[in-house]
């Protein structure tokens, strides 16, 4: 049984090296419904529901992730119970979601409930335990409550800096703990930490680096604050090109060229600033919806800068 587990996750993985997210959906599915119909293989569906949710995710499509993570759910509790350690994984993943949709009560409940599962299965000093507290930080962080945030993620780095194999999950931890410090405006320990996680992250390995456009992202901000422009421009481009290699055109990517138009509106490039909302426009109203919020306030920047132009 666990072989198969381990051949499912390297033939997972290099269909992801190679960078056709189509090509991982359709491997997933299939994995799912061959397991679907082989009652000795939970272990295969509940793994596949589980990478399911998770590419779901990454691309944006939420609803959906939501479902395979449920689907995952109701498995694990079948088989072994609400108090188990996958079962707290899966509240975990799925809380993820939730965060990235907006839903932040719902993510923090799912949160708060995978570490009580943690502490009663007695793993509150391992990766699995901070990357937890990473997420409930990241919750907090986009919902204003920065001080909260850093008390989750300061405890979160005192375990994973120990643990050399969690070079990745360092490395997510410092990138978290720079934009926090630049909320909170300490931009000299932003900064610190924003230069330990572009080190860890490119330490790793290039299959591992999936989270290093969000280290980059940062960087990026913390330069176009200083006014430092064209640097803060190479590294929002370089950024997109990690995402879309990833996860394809998913929020991120488009947030990344909202990134991009404010850099060219400071450097005076309107044309280029232009290019770069109606890029993002295009994503947020296929992710989002034209009436959503966030589209509305990148339709109205454009519709603003082009006015602006014509005068």
């Amino acid at each position: 049984m666990q072989k198969k587990l381990e051949q499912f996750y390297r033939n997972l993985d290099a269909r992801y090296g190679q960078g056709n997210l189509e090509q991982v959906e359709r491997f997933l599915l299939q994995h799912v419904q061959k397991a679907q119909n082989n009652p000795e293989e939970m272990d295969e569906l509940i793994a596949g529901y589980n990478e399911l949710g998770s590419l779901y995710r990454g691309i944006s499509r939420f609803a959906e992730s939501i479902v395979m993570f449920q689907y995952a759910q109701e498995l694990v509790c079948e088989k072994l119970g609400r108090n188990s350690m996958q079962y707290a994984t899966v509240l975990n993943n799925m809380a993820g979601t939730y965060r990235l949709k907006g839903e932040y009560e719902t993510a923090i409940r799912l949160f708060e409930e995978s570490l009580d599962i943690y502490r009663q299965c007695g793993v509150e000093n391992n990766e699995t335990f901070a990357s937890v507290l990473n997420n409930i930080a990241l919750v907090y962080r986009e919902t204003g409550q920065v001080s909260k945030a850093i008390t989750y993620l300061e405890e979160a780095l005192k375990l994973i800096a120990i643990i050399p194999e969690c070079r990745q999950e360092l490395a997510i931890t410092y990138h978290n703990l720079a934009a926090l410090y630049m909320a909170a405006e300490d931009r000299e320990k932003a900064m610190d930490y924003v230069n330990r996680a572009m080190f860890v992250f490119e330490q790793c390995a290039e299959e591992e680096n999936v989270h290093y456009a969000a280290g980059l992202n940062s960087l990026a901000a913390f330069l176009y604050a200083q006014g430092d422009n064209d640097t803060a421009l190479r590294l929002y481009q370089k950024s997109a090109r990690y995402t879309k290699r990833f996860f394809g055109e998913n929020l991120e990517y488009g947030v990344t060229f909202r990134n991009m138009y404010w850099v060219y509106e400071k450097l005076g490039k309107r044309k280029e600033a232009i290019q770069s909302l109606e890029k993002a426009k295009q994503i947020f109203e296929k992710l989002l919806g034209a009436e959503h919020e966030r589209t509305c306030a990148i339709s109205d920047d454009l519709k603003r800068l082009k006015e602006v132009r014509q005068v």
